[in-house]
């Protein structure tokens, strides 16, 4: 059992650390992942970093042709509006849901992480926001399929979300205002619509 229990762990390390990798861009699309050479480098066998090269290639973050290669996906405009569109509406389930349940310290910080996002700079500060409100969120919506999920998507929707933002209109602001007081009122109904809204899919 501890063997098997060791086995898993090591999969699990290497499907993060090359996962990592790619979200943050030290693995590119395109590169080649040879498992003996990535066995070699991490210091363990050729059989967890295959079987985490399998885990990535079933969210899409790597292509194998069999007997050819296996890479880096490359990061597909369709691939990057199919993830904005499925975020967009996950996050807004999630918070139907989580909303009733949180603690008035849970909504709270709710209500700040939404700031984060209204005064984030740049695209990368945005998703960071994002990522942070959907984690708060899953965690707080005490939902377990919703967490085992997240846990499963998490590398690809960083990586998807790449360049992603709210609308950037003369609405935005008063969107980020009706949210803010949605949220505060525990408006399940308006705050999941205006989420919605402020990425277009309302």
């Amino acid at each position: 059992m501890d063997s098997r229990r060791r086995a898993s762990a090591l999969v699990d390390e290497a499907y993060r650390a090359l996962g990592e990798a790619i979200v943050d861009g030290r693995l590119q699309a395109g590169d080649r992942l040879r498992d003996v050479e990535l066995a070699t480098l991490m210091g363990i066998s050729r059989t967890p970093v295959r079987e985490a090269l399998q885990r990535l290639e079933r969210i899409g973050l790597v292509e194998v042709a069999a007997n050819r290669y296996t890479r880096v996906a490359a990061l597909t405009d369709r691939a990057r509006n199919d993830m904005r569109e499925y975020a967009a509406h996950t996050i807004a389930a999630v918070m139907h849901v989580a909303l009733p349940r949180c603690t008035d310290e849970e909504l709270a910080e709710t209500a700040r992480i939404v700031e984060q996002m209204h005064s984030a700079d740049s695209s990368n500060d945005y998703v960071l926001a994002v990522m942070a409100l959907a984690s708060h969120l899953v965690a707080v919506s005490r939902n377990v399929v919703f967490q085992k999920t997240f846990v499963q998507i998490d590398l690809v929707l960083r990586r998807n979300l790449e360049g992603w933002t709210s609308v950037t209109d003369s609405t935005r602001a008063t969107l980020f205002r009706h949210l803010h007081d949605q949220i505060g009122r525990r408006d399940t109904n308006g705050a999941t619509w205006t989420f919605l809204a402020l990425h277009g899919f309302a």
